[in-house]
């Protein structure tokens, strides 16, 4: 009789600031194994757009155009009032008959063959001694069981991906395409897990945690048809809600808006300034009871 609240805690209105971010979906390659990133205009697409042609794991971690809860063929549009960033999480979503509070009972992963993989290849390669056929046995099968295209240690060394880099600044040497797209490998195929935060902290890239979260792009307020259906599904407005069919009405002020006012990105809580410190905040402070019941331990610094 062990439950949990993970389809409560998506899922419900009350928990509206949970949501995946834009540079996060930008992150998954097509499904032809070249980045999103590299098309024109992918910074400006709408939702339908964007999710046209992916690696099929986006659509197993957010609800895409199409999506169907289990033992459903009813299908969902993101609820915006759930996801501040519109980007609604639909990995380990289980249920209708487990949505309430405390009702959930889905295993939940603490360890897969697939982070072993990841761990294999990312090792080597910041070790300079990775080979396309380590590639082959870690990348290789996780991507596959993607349905997506193994990825070439050559041709990703050759051309690295300008985005990524630019992400990554204190990525070099030999391998630094490798390295980058191993990075996005683990973020796509672990997403939600609980290793992001410490993937940042080991690759010293904590001042990606300052810039605000950003969400969907819209080009203006007013209405949207969300998956290009020909049907109206999303209102925003900024002062009174006009007359509209649409069955989501946002308002856009407060706590969340766009990032041009009038139009950008979904952002939520852009009065809360964001600082990550790079001389503290890679490690923990020292509970002070410890040092307390322990006179040779010394706070870690900058902590005091």
């Amino acid at each position: 009789n062990k439950m949990h609240n993970t389809n409560y805690y998506f899922l419900s209105k009350t928990q509206q600031d949970v949501g995946l971010t834009k540079d996060f979906v930008n992150s998954y390659l097509l499904n032809n194994g070249t980045a999103f990133t590299s098309q024109t205009g992918y910074a400006t697409m709408m939702f339908s757009d964007e999710m046209k042609n992916r690696d099929k794991r986006l659509a197993q971690t957010i609800r895409s155009v199409g999506y169907t809860r289990i033992d459903s063929d009813k299908p969902l549009l993101p609820d915006l009032e759930a996801s501040m960033t519109g980007y609604q999480i639909a990995k380990f979503i289980s249920k209708e008959t487990q949505d309430g509070d405390g009702a959930s009972y889905q295993d939940v992963a603490i360890i897969r063959y697939a982070e072993v993989l990841l761990n294999y290849a990312e090792a080597k390669a910041e070790l300079d001694i990775l080979t396309q056929d380590d590639i082959d046995k870690s990348i290789r099968p996780i991507r596959t069981r993607a349905g997506m295209p193994n990825l070439n240690q050559n041709i990703a060394n050759s051309n690295p991906d300008k985005i990524l880099a630019s992400e990554y600044p204190n990525v070099s040497g030999n391998n630094k395409g490798v390295i980058l797209e191993i990075r996005r490998e683990r973020r796509v195929e672990l997403a939600l897990e609980g290793f992001r935060y410490d993937d940042l902290m080991r690759w010293k890239m904590g001042k990606l945690l300052e810039p605000h979260f950003t969400g969907m792009y819209f080009p203006s307020l007013g209405e949207f048809d969300l998956d290009g259906d020909g049907t109206i599904d999303l209102l925003l407005y900024d002062d009174k809600a006009p007359e509209s069919k649409a069955k989501q009405k946002i308002k856009i002020g407060g706590v969340i808006q766009l990032t041009e006012g009038d139009h950008g990105y979904l952002v939520g809580f852009l009065n809360i300034t964001k600082k990550f410190d790079e001389t503290r905040d890679y490690l923990y402070p020292i509970p002070s009871g410890d040092i307390m019941l322990n006179k040779n331990l010394e706070q870690n610094p900058n902590w005091k």
